[in-house]
């Protein structure tokens, strides 16, 4: 499928180059903290560019259809996101303690990363017909597209995942006006909630631990604050230029847990020092301002609501994933955006953009 000129002409370029450059860097990130240059398996790296290609693909295809005719199969959409997280607790695979993949050896990806896209399109098409969101219908309704895919990802689990769905839901119903009296009542609840999990035992022991140690890291540095430990000791390694690529002493030694996915940013800052922290902050800050203008000059509602719940999404995820690795954030599976290794979190992301970018070249009326 050939991308139709009108389109083409008024895509946002500085996006799709930002794009580019954060995947670049993540191959070259991916190959470091996988130590190709060692002798070591470049299936990641293969594996990443070849997602990444498909996901182009993917995205070229979502282009060409009028965002409005997607949000039309919003039903369509989430019901299979849900069919699909419930397969995955029935036949899924187990993977670092979460059931959440499905699929047969490497072919296969996590249906929640489908039920990201799925949800944000269906609360978008929601609040698009809704005057107001804070009658008790209204509410409820919301409630239950929200609650629904998080509590069946939950039962995997994945606190991370659902950390992003509750953000991203709140951000979304924030502009679209939420009464401040139920922002107030659901912080509320929410640390009523969080004492309620703490003390009735349904935090994992290990989940548990991750949140001692956030706040007194001294607790446990060589056991469960052994990650934080690490990875803050190889961005203050890296100091303002870096060590240069490949010359990580934390990574090539191998002394970062999980590097190439949760950790990736503390290889890159030790390998490009602080001055590449801040050039990776300025693409994804591109990105995300790039993207609330196209929100605010949307054409219509659905429009702006889907690009908010996107960007709120990818943001959310970039401060939690750098957060936790210099000790602002606990520690959580989140990747990084087209940095992290993973071929479903970085289709998900691609495709989230091409709809934002999709949104943004239909601001005006294009005649075919």
């Amino acid at each position: 499928m050939i991308l139709d000129k009108k389109i083409f002409k008024n895509l946002d370029y500085s996006i799709i180059i930002s794009i580019f450059l954060l995947v670049f860097i993540g191959l070259l990130t991916i190959s470091s903290a996988t130590r190709v240059y060692l002798g070591g398996t470049p299936r990641y790296v293969i594996s990443q560019a070849v997602w990444f290609l498909v996901s182009i693909c993917v995205g070229v295809v979502i282009l060409n259809i009028d965002y409005n005719s997607i949000g039309g199969y919003y039903k369509i959409l989430y019901i299979s996101s849900i069919i699909l997280l419930i397969l995955v607790l029935l036949i899924g695979s187990e993977r670092n303690g979460a059931k959440a993949w499905l699929g047969i050896g490497p072919f296969g990806g996590q249906p929640s990363e489908l039920a990201k896209i799925a949800t944000i399109i269906t609360i978008s098409k929601l609040l698009e017909d809704m005057e107001n969101i804070n009658n008790l219908k209204n509410l409820g309704k919301l409630a239950f597209v929200a609650i629904l895919p998080m509590a069946l990802i939950q039962l995997q689990p994945d606190l991370g995942t659902n950390l992003i769905f509750a953000v991203t839901i709140f951000g979304m119903l924030f502009t679209a006006g939420l009464d401040k009296r139920i922002i107030y009542g659901g912080i509320v609840s929410l640390a009523t909630s969080v004492i309620a999990v703490w003390e009735l035992g349904i935090l994992k022991s290990y989940q548990k631990d991750r949140i001692l140690v956030f706040f007194r890291p001294e607790l446990d540095r060589l056991g469960s604050g052994y990650n934080a430990y690490v990875a803050k000791t190889a961005i203050g390694s890296g100091k303002f230029f870096g060590m240069g690529l490949f010359n990580g002493i934390q990574s090539s030694g191998n002394f970062i847990p999980e590097s190439h996915t949760d950790f990736i940013f503390c290889v890159f800052a030790e390998e490009w020092g602080f001055l590449g922290a801040v050039v990776l902050l300025v693409l994804f800050l591109n990105i995300i301002l790039k993207s609330i203008n196209i929100a605010s000059t949307s054409k219509d509602k659905f429009g702006k609501y889907l690009t908010i719940g996107i960007i709120t999404m990818i943001t959310f995820q970039v401060l939690q994933n750098i957060g936790m690795d210099i000790g602002l954030m606990p520690i959580t599976g989140i990747p990084l955006p087209f940095i992290s290794y993973g071929g479903s979190s970085l289709l998900t992301t691609v495709v989230s953009i091409s709809l934002i970018l999709n949104v943004g070249a239909r601001r005006k009326k294009i005649n075919f």
